[in-house]
């Protein structure tokens, strides 16, 4: 049963990624979310501390942490990093590429690209998006077409997060179109400098914008048979799986900002509302605070229960839908809140004017807020 207080080991993991963070992750966001700009330096730095692989096994060159820790230290470095877009790279990275291939991946594979994709040396991207598609697996496009040992695959994938960057990638494509995503997917892991992928021009976006985001494509690419992730047609039992470290473990992240905003919102009003201000006046911002607070604790409630209960080995596919509706959205909500705060004081902010566009896009990542409901609503027999 989880006991709902940290453990003296996930607290002291905490305060070693927000000291972390403050020292060597800080600094150059707004330029860099100006310019587009990923930071292979901090990336680097990142990988010092093990942040690429904080869940994959000591063994692969990771810190073996569990899904309730990765969650925590997540949050610890939303909360002590301001680069959101590096911070969401990061957990891309991790959740749906390195977790995956850990999961599923041939030894082989594990040995030969575990321990670069932890210690910062690589960068991994998901590829599963497409043009045409978009969420909807069923209507996929890329094809791999048997040929001897390998696989022919050509086709496009869009909305890829690290994908100019990336010197790894996830491909999901069909081996068998006519059994759809169920049995008809498969998932292979591309590296850089051996399958010939291409990336397309960086994408411009309202958020995340240090976290670059490209189009791929694959034109008649040949990739070995060895480079199969999981049994042939049963990429969708990776997909879902990363997903759902996805939903529930990013969200940390978001937890961490959240709360960073509520204590400047927090300042700004102490400094803001004077013993001159109407009661009702101080009442009004102070009771909005009190209540984004109390819902910040209960998502994040929320969000522990579910990493707690996929460390124990449960479904939770209902879960992280859930954990990934509220908290998205609850994101959404107090970066807004906070961001007119500052505008109604005269005090515009670009830090949380950064921050609120970039929770926007957290309620469509991962699958958007329409997806969840869906996935819950399915779970309840509607």
């Amino acid at each position: 049963m989880y006991a709902f207080t940290p453990t003296d080991e996930q607290k002291a993991l905490q305060r070693e990624i927000m000291d972390f963070a403050v020292a060597h992750l800080s600094g150059g966001e707004e330029l860099r979310d100006r310019s587009q700009q990923f930071s292979r330096e901090w990336w680097a730095a990142a990988g010092r501390i093990g942040l690429p692989g904080l869940a994959i096994p000591e063994a692969y060159g990771g810190r073996g942490l569990t899904p309730l820790s990765t969650l925590m230290a997540l949050e610890a470095l939303g909360y002590a990093s301001r680069d959101n877009g590096m911070n969401f790279a990061l957990s891309a990275h991790l959740l749906a590429c390195v977790v995956p291939l850990w999961l599923y991946g041939s030894e082989a594979l594990k040995e030969a690209y575990l321990p670069r994709l932890c210690n910062g040396e690589l960068v991994a991207a998901n590829a599963m998006t497409e043009p045409s598609s978009g969420s909807d697996a069923f209507q996929m496009q890329t094809v791999a077409v048997e040929e001897g040992d390998a696989y022919r695959i050509s086709g496009a994938k869009s909305f890829v997060s690290n994908g100019p960057v990336a010197d790894g990638v996830l491909l999901y494509a069909a081996t068998d179109p006519e059994r759809g995503f169920l049995g008809g997917i498969s998932a292979f892991w591309l590296d850089r400098s051996l399958h010939n992928y291409r990336p397309g021009a960086p994408l411009q976006k309202m958020g995340l914008r240090s976290c670059p985001l490209s189009e791929l494509f694959f034109d008649n690419m040949l990739v070995d048979k060895s480079f199969l992730v999981g049994r042939l047609g049963r990429g969708a039992m990776a997909f879902n799986r990363s997903m759902e470290w996805e939903r529930v473990c990013l969200g940390g992240c978001h937890l961490g900002n959240m709360q960073r905003l509520l204590e400047m919102g927090i300042q700004l009003v102490k400094g803001q509302l004077g013993s001159g201000t109407p009661r009702h006046e101080r009442q009004a911002v102070s009771y909005a605070l009190a209540e984004m607070q109390a819902q910040l604790e209960s998502v994040r409630l929320l969000a522990y229960s579910a990493a707690w209960k996929m460390g124990e080995g449960k479904s939770v596919s209902r879960e992280a839908a859930m954990a990934k509706l509220a908290v998205s959205e609850l994101y959404k909500k107090i970066s807004l809140y906070v961001a007119t705060l500052f505008g109604g004081a005269g005090q515009p902010n670009g830090e949380v004017e950064r921050s609120h566009r970039d929770a926007v896009s957290s309620t469509i990542y991962s699958g958007t807020s329409e997806m969840q409901k869906n996935i819950i609503a399915q779970s309840m027999g509607l």
